[in-house]
């Protein structure tokens, strides 16, 4: 990699991003035999397959036409586990909330994200929350691994 600071290119999944991928987390996770190529790869649990991925999502605004954060985190990772061929059917939710931000938004999104996990047909099962000093994040970003 050429740069020696990350940029807002590297997370936008273009070149800049797998090039990020490829040479410093590729390289530096070899020993877990990382496929960077693909959104969902299968793991065999004890004679079944089951198919993985995790995503992320740092949108701005939190809330647009036609949907939020909530149900963006939903639709764009079941459709990783979907185009592989899996069908999703649990996820888990890491939520990183910035301080001060407002319940009552919170609760827009959280119920959002929930209608979208009802219509696609999967359950909320785990997740995690931590919450980030004022002005270090952009209001709530969302990620989890889906199986």
């Amino acid at each position: 990699m050429e740069d020696d600071r990350i940029s807002l290119a590297h997370g936008n999944g273009g070149r800049f991003m797998r090039e990020l991928i490829e040479e410093v987390f590729a390289q530096q996770l070899a020993g877990s035999k990382i496929d960077v190529q693909a959104d969902a790869v299968p793991i065999d649990l004890g004679g079944e397959e089951v198919m993985i991925t995790t995503d992320g999502f740092t949108v701005q605004p939190l809330e647009f036409p036609g949907g939020d954060i909530g149900s963006l985190a939903v639709h764009g990772t079941t459709n990783d586990l979907a185009v592989s061929g899996a069908r999703p059917m649990y996820l888990t939710l890491n939520a990183f909330i910035e301080e001060g931000f407002e319940i009552a938004r919170l609760e827009r999104i959280v119920a959002s994200l929930n209608t979208a996990a009802v219509e696609a047909g999967v359950r909320i099962s785990a997740g995690d929350t931590k919450v980030v000093r004022r002005g270090e994040g952009g209001g709530i970003y969302l990620a989890g691994f889906r199986a």
